[in-house]
């Protein structure tokens, strides 16, 4: 396709659903690579043409309140993954089209026009609110600091938080397939799976989770602690509801687990490599003294599923899900699945899970029936 000119740009196809746009703006051309239909990328190409100006010298932008704010953020001690998260939205996308206003200019027509824009890009709606979360709280937090005297993203219209995705749930044949296909070639992954399904846990804590957390004689688990990972980077914290809980496990969880610290011994004794004194569960090393990392997780999962042929969209977190839904499903009283999986409220679990709950439904619908004349 040649290039087309619409009014002060220009713009031309890279490959199908790929532009490159060029627009002069005060005597320079500004590019920009644009992924979506041709209709968004002329949307797109009106909007360059209106980009803010490079600010005078000592003018404060936006971008100078987000660099004050994130580093705020940091001395404020706020974890590492958080800031690495906002760090990264912001240089990919926050900055680059809002960066240069001046912060008293910055108006919620800027903001829901930068909204519109990045949805056109092909953003979900949950992305988008993470980035409006993220401008929220700079001009807020400017607000505070005298930066400007109200915040305009009081006043914009950001996407809702709602998840588009729908809740994918692996049934017991699906995670015994997993299982069985691991143990083959993969026996961490093996007990990841397994530990995932009967416990509920979050991947971040399955990763942290040490021999001495385990009493396999009373069959229960004590899951106080979260592996995080930015980057390379690896940092034991506290769990997301900052609260430790207990976890029952039955005896053939029990079976299972023994299996894989025999597995984890004799990997030990081939190698030569003595096992440290309080080794990970999920572990690589042979000596067992550094985690798996909870980004391997996710990655060797995606491997798995397909070599087991399980379905398409099935992800590690889904066994979490798997475990809420059979409970629930099961009869099991709503209070207890939330401790078993470290939900910070019952009303959260119920919120989520409750199309989990077909038999009491039909109770109900028995009972109320029958007072029917």
């Amino acid at each position: 396709m040649t290039r087309q000119s619409y009014g002060a740009g220009s713009m031309s196809v890279r490959e199908p659903g790929v532009w490159r746009l060029r627009v002069m703006v005060e005597g320079k051309q500004v590019q920009r690579t644009f992924r979506g239909t041709e209709a968004a990328a002329r949307k797109e190409l009106r909007q360059l043409d209106v980009l803010p100006a490079t600010p005078p010298k000592g003018v404060r932008t936006f971008g100078d309140l987000l660099d004050e704010w994130m580093t705020f953020q940091e001395s404020r001690g706020r974890a590492p993954k958080t800031l690495d998260e906002n760090r990264r939205e912001v240089e990919a996308r926050i900055r680059p089209r809002l960066g240069n206003i001046p912060v008293t200019d910055l108006t919620a027509h800027h903001l829901d026009k930068a909204f519109s824009a990045w949805s056109a890009e092909g953003l979900a709606a949950s992305s988008v609110h993470r980035h409006a979360a993220v401008i929220s709280a700079a001009l807020t937090q400017g607000v505070k600091w005298g930066w400007l005297d109200a915040s305009p993203a009081m006043r914009a219209s950001a996407p809702t938080a709602a998840s588009s995705r729908k809740l994918v749930t692996p049934s017991t044949k699906e995670v015994a397939m997993l299982i069985r296909t691991a143990q083959l070639d993969d026996p961490v992954m093996a007990a990841a799976v397994a530990l995932a399904f009967v416990t509920g846990a979050r991947r971040g804590e399955l990763c942290a989770l040490l021999w001495s957390d385990f009493d396999l004689e009373m069959g229960t688990v004590r899951i106080e602690k979260s592996l995080s990972q930015v980057g390379s980077d690896l940092a034991v914290k506290s769990t997301k509801t900052d609260r430790g809980r207990s976890v029952s496990l039955d005896a053939r969880a029990v079976a299972l687990l023994k299996n894989h610290q025999r597995w984890q011994r004799s990997l030990s004794d081939a190698a030569e490599s003595p096992l440290v004194k309080d080794p990970y569960v999920l572990s690589d090393n042979a000596n067992g003294a550094r985690p798996i990392e909870p980004s391997k997780i996710t990655d060797r999962f995606t491997a798995l599923r397909k070599a087991a042929k399980v379905r398409p969209g099935v992800r590690f977190h889904d066994l979490r899900h798997a475990h809420v839904t059979q409970l629930l499903s099961a009869g099991v009283d709503a209070t207890t699945v939330a401790n078993r999986v470290g939900h910070a409220s019952t009303r959260m679990t119920l919120d989520r899970y409750g199309h989990a709950l077909p038999a009491g439904d039909v109770a109900a619908a028995k009972l109320i029936g029958a007072l029917l004349p």
